[in-house]
């Protein structure tokens, strides 16, 4: 696909979304906060150089990264952190990886911890998944932190509430690995 939008000199937010795999809502986002640079058309719309999103793809991969990719885990299902955990830990990438297993736990360890990306749960005791995606998007110094959603009950509705507080993506249970994989930046191993 990447292949194809060579050849554009703009890209609408659709086409920006599919490169990136993640909402439309997500691009207009990057756009508000000035992370990505839009241009807009005299009828409103916002347009994107392609150099401007291969710049802002190599910035937001991980592969570019310096060190390991630091992924904070939170989740309430012990086999899921368990499986996220080797998953990332086994693989050709470094990886560091940390866990918690409640909302309050993730607002500590996000501050802690510092991570690159945050694998959020969505239904958890005590606060949901999206008011912490919110509160970790609101804290100066982990706004540039990716969220990336994971719900095993994924409606439109929790979907559109989880890029609303600022995820990046949000992905289904059980976890495809590959489309996790594709979203955080890595190979398939």
């Amino acid at each position: 696909m990447i292949d194809e939008l060579k050849n554009k000199p703009y890209l609408t937010p659709i086409e920006v979304a599919q490169w990136m795999m993640v909402s439309p809502v997500t691009v207009r986002g990057w756009a508000q906060k000035g992370l990505l640079q839009a241009e807009v058309t005299p009828g409103g719309h916002r347009r994107f150089r392609y150099e401007e999103v291969a710049r802002f793809a190599r910035q937001w991969n991980p592969r570019g990264h310096k060190g390991p990719l630091r992924v904070l885990i939170v989740d309430d299902d012990r086999a899921v952190i368990g499986f996220l955990k080797e998953l990332l830990e086994g693989g050709k990438h470094p990886v560091v990886v940390e866990t918690a297993s409640d909302g309050f736990e993730a607002g500590r360890k996000a501050h802690t911890f510092s991570p690159d990306i945050v694998l959020l749960d969505l239904m958890m005791p005590g606060i949901k998944g999206d008011e912490v995606c919110r509160q970790i998007k609101q804290k100066p110094g982990l706004t540039p932190v990716r969220v990336i959603a994971m719900s095993g009950y994924l409606s439109a509705e929790n979907e559109a509430q989880l890029l609303a507080a600022g995820a990046d993506a949000c992905l289904s249970k059980p976890i495809d690995t590959a489309r996790l994989y594709k979203v955080m930046g890595l190979e398939r191993l």
